[in-house]
């Protein structure tokens, strides 16, 4: 009884499959007649779109040959975009495919070996990043309508396992956020797949943007796979293995690139050719989803013109954009062909650039940036982080960088805060930023910790929209400190022409000697120093006015400065009321100070000699006069601090290269000194010539100079014409050549011993010079000649109202020796006996004074004896006789 149960229930449930397999067959065959085309579309619509998990509509016609393997072929089908709306995915003009027939009667689809004609896919990104192959709100789907399962993946997942041809493929990827377009039409593209499920291959050829195009891959399952594509002259090649899913699944290879001309792989990107050269990188690959790890990363751009870029190094995601640990560095000039030294700001060029870059999360920051100019090298510790917005292609073919923010020094606080864009990446043009500062004067000085100075702050705002480096703002002063007050305020059209300049500068040093002491350098006691500064001017013309406050001391200065010639030309006057010259000397002691106190690249640690604050230390004179034309008069007032000196007028000009400095004039002790300073720059620029006068000089001042134990009255006249090095004043002093000559009228000496030399004993004794101790100079003339040290003369001549004085001789201060011989006689006697004639011989340190006891008689050489009627005094009287 059972068993029979048992036999019906088998035959009952074996007619209903076979009722099944014949509805079923019946159902397809049925949809396989005209009549039912209306019903093929909807059910392939349904099923290719549970298979590539997007929606799939089908324009044109659905036909169906039935077999084990049923035909299938349909015309117009269309993808759409699930996310944007009026966008196709992807549009054929043809399907065809094969349907297992057995396998759809056993619950399972299998669809093989695809032809597709007429593709046309379009990959688009808009605006706001939104994509046209993502579906964001797809469910989830896990079985048909018939109950079939299915685990979709998308279009690739569904290709995975495929045969697939593809003729006449037109394929768009257009992204508006980045602005690059690719345009692949492609004559075929064949998915095939090797036997027994073993793998697939893929073979391509076309045009990409119009340069040729080709790939072949060969992705063996489970074992490693190639790729080798060319895109026009370009070579890539990926070649690695697949990670099995013990290890977490994904795969890892070596990826090489070779760009070829970068030129042509600019073209293709559909960029401006502005560079040329070519390019190569070389990198470990790994992939494991969610990410994209990237080890030995080596790459080199060398352009044509010899620049050279390197990078070297590994980043943990490329996808996250997180642990960059890169290597970067960069010559910007052939190897061995550096530009020139620059002697000016408008030459200044970088040449060298290294920096190590770490980064995560989008941000990257730059240590240990070197920059090596072709002035001066500058190491700067940390730049960074680093952000990027949008790196995209513009419509004008430029390669453009949003969106950049950045910052310089400590991350909780930061020096420098900037944002910017550049909208010509390749050429680094176009480029605008602004930012923040806020900087400690620590920063500025060696060895400082205190916060006694406080720190600068301010803004700046940079560009070249208008093709030249502009600096629109700098805004900026000294916060948090009462020593000091320092303000800038600036603006310059054209940075690199230096043209339409707006500058003011001001400096307020309250207290000097704190100020000095909280940078550690000995204090001076300057009291407090104001200095301020303004200038302005377009294109060639500027202006700009100097005012500086030391103590007690007041100098300003007026300048117009011409660049419209062939030469800077610059016009003005420097003027004071009253200056003290210690004031002076202080605060060029001051300045000199600060300037030694100033951080410098790779001196930590080292100490500085103190220079004594000279002009010099600060001012490079020569480097000034050879660049420019110089038109500036001096004119002070009043000078104190210096005895005799009581004022200065002078005009210094300077005319390619040819410096003058004079007429100086300066009021000295009642008297005036007139002077002239000449340089050559360009032919001798260590060389100074002084030319000059010397007016109403007071003797006694002279006699004070030289500490004698004898008093003298006289007004010096002269003039004098030396050249010398001019290093220094003793350098001059002691390599100077020239000639010189001294004259005197109606002067007077504490002394009678003129007389006794020239007049005897007995005349002396009865003398009224001898009675008063005091003789009357009615003339003196000293005509000299001056070699380094050596000072000679032949005929040194000093007369009182009965004695002419005559001597001869050289002495030399460098070799500290002199000799001199002197003859004394009445006036017009020149033939009689000198009575005491001596001589100066020795050191000039130590000389010793030497009475000769004989006599001593001269006469001519031509045998004149004859005295003229007219006299001339201080000529010596020998040289007057007539024959």
């Amino acid at each position: 009884m059972v068993l029979g149960s048992m036999k019906l229930i088998l035959r009952i449930a074996g007619h209903a499959a076979l009722l099944i397999v014949v509805v079923t067959t019946l159902f397809w065959t049925a949809l396989a007649l005209p009549v039912f085309s209306g019903l093929r579309t909807p059910v392939l619509e349904k099923m290719l779109s549970e298979q590539i998990g997007q929606t799939v509509h089908i324009r044109g016609d659905v036909s169906v040959v039935l077999g084990a393997t049923t035909h299938v072929r349909a015309t117009k089908v269309e993808v759409p975009s699930e996310t944007i709306e009026n966008v196709n995915l992807a549009a054929l003009e043809v399907l065809e495919l094969e349907l297992n027939l057995p396998a759809l009667i056993s619950g399972q689809i299998d669809i093989d070996n695809l032809i597709i004609d007429g593709l046309k896919v379009r990959l688009l990104t808009d605006a706001d990043g939104m994509q046209s192959w993502v579906a964001t709100n797809r469910p989830q789907v896990n079985t048909t309508a018939l109950g079939i399962q299915n685990d979709t993946g998308g279009i690739l997942d569904f290709l995975s396992d495929k045969t697939a041809a593809f003729t006449s493929v037109s394929l768009i990827a257009d992204n508006e956020t980045t602005g690059f377009e690719f345009d692949f039409e492609l004559e075929n593209l064949h998915l095939d797949q090797i036997g027994n499920n073993s793998g697939a291959t893929v073979t391509s050829h076309g045009t990409v943007n119009g340069q040729s195009f080709q790939i072949k891959g060969d992705y063996p399952r489970g074992q490693p796979f190639t790729t080798n594509a060319n895109f026009g002259a370009m070579q890539l090649d990926f070649n690695g293995s697949p990670i099995s899913m013990e290890n977490g699944g994904g795969f890892k290879g070596k990826l090489t690139l070779d760009t070829g001309e970068i030129g042509d792989l600019l073209e293709l990107l559909r960029l401006d050719r502005d560079i040329e050269g070519r390019a190569n990188l070389a990198a470990d690959i790994e992939s494991q989803n969610p990410k994209l790890k990237v080890s030995d990363l080596s790459t080199g751009l060398n352009l044509s013109k010899g620049q050279l870029l390197t990078v070297e190094g590994s980043i943990e995601n490329l996808i996250g954009f997180e642990g960059i640990d890169l290597a970067v560095d960069g010559r910007l000039y052939p190897q061995g062909h550096p530009p020139e030294t620059a002697t000016d700001l408008k030459d200044l060029k970088l040449t060298d650039v290294s920096t190590h870059v770490v980064g995560t999360e989008n941000a990257l920051e730059f240590q240990d940036l070197t920059l090596t100019t072709n002035a001066f090298d500058n190491e700067l510790k940390q730049i960074g982080p680093v952000r990027f917005g949008r790196l995209f292609r513009a419509d004008n073919g430029n390669l453009m960088l949003e969106k950049i923010s950045l910052q310089a020094g400590p991350q909780d606080r930061p020096y420098f805060l900037a944002k910017g864009n550049v909208k010509d990446l390749l050429r680094l043009k176009e480029v605008d930023f602004s930012g923040t500062m806020s900087i400690p004067s620590s920063l500025f000085f060696q060895g400082l910790s205190a916060k006694s100075l406080g720190s600068f702050e301010g803004s700046f705002s940079v560009d070249d929209l208008k093709g030249f480096l502009s600096l629109n703002k700098f805004d900026a002063q000294t916060v948090d400190t009462e020593l000091w007050m320092l303000r800038t305020q600036a603006k310059l059209g054209n940075v690199n022409e230096f043209e339409n300049l707006s500058f003011d500068f001001n400096l307020d040093v309250r207290d000097s000697a704190r100020f000095l002491a909280a940078i550690g350098q000995k204090t001076i006691k300057v009291g407090q120093l104001k200095v301020s500064l303004s200038a302005n001017g377009k294109q060639d013309n500027f202006s700009s006015v100097l005012a500086l406050r030391s103590g007690k001391s007041q100098l300003s200065a007026k300048l117009e400065t011409s660049t419209s010639g062939a030469r800077p030309l610059t016009q003005g006057m420097v003027s004071s009321q009253s200056i003290e010259l210690q004031d002076v000397r202080n605060a060029f002691a001051f300045v000199s100070r600060i300037a030694t106190s100033f951080r410098q690249p790779g001196t930590s640690g080292v100490k500085h000699k103190v220079p004594k604050g000279k002009v010099s230390d600060l001012v490079e004179v020569e480097d000034f006069l050879l660049d420019q034309d110089v038109d500036v008069s001096i004119d002070i007032k009043k000078i104190e601090g210096q005895q005799g000196i009581t004022s200065l007028s002078s005009h210094l000009k300077a005319n390619n290269g040819l410096a003058q400095l004079g007429p100086v004039d300066v009021a000295y002790d009642g008297g005036h000194f007139s002077a002239t300073a000449k340089m050559n720059i360009v032919k001798s620029p260590q060389l100074l010539s002084l030319q000059g006068t010397i007016k109403d000089w007071n003797l006694a001042t002279l006699f004070n100079e030289f500490n004698t134990k004898y008093s003298a009255v006289g007004q010096l006249h002269g003039n004098f014409d030396f050249i010398g090095n001019r290093r220094s004043i003793e350098a001059y002093t002691n390599s100077m050549r020239g000639s010189a000559s001294i004259l005197m009228t109606n002067g007077g000496i504490s002394t009678s011993l003129l007389e006794l030399s020239g007049l005897g004993i007995f005349p002396w004794l009865i003398s009224e010079e001898l009675r008063k101790g005091y003789s009357k100079i009615t003339c003196l003339a000293a005509p000299v000649k001056i070699d380094a040290g050596d000072v000679s003369f032949s005929s040194f001549v000093a007369e009182t109202k009965k004695v002419q004085l005559v001597a001869h001789g050289d002495l030399d201060w460098i070799k500290n020796t002199i000799s001199i011989q002197a003859e004394a006689r009445k006036l017009g006697r020149p033939l009689s006996r000198s009575a005491w004639p001596f001589e100066v011989v020795g050191t000039l340190t130590h000389p010793k004074i030497k009475l000769l006891h004989h006599n001593v008689f001269q006469k001519r050489a031509d045998g004149a004896t004859e005295f003229p009627e007219n006299r001339r005094s201080c000529v010596p009287d020998i040289d007057q006789l007539r024959q």
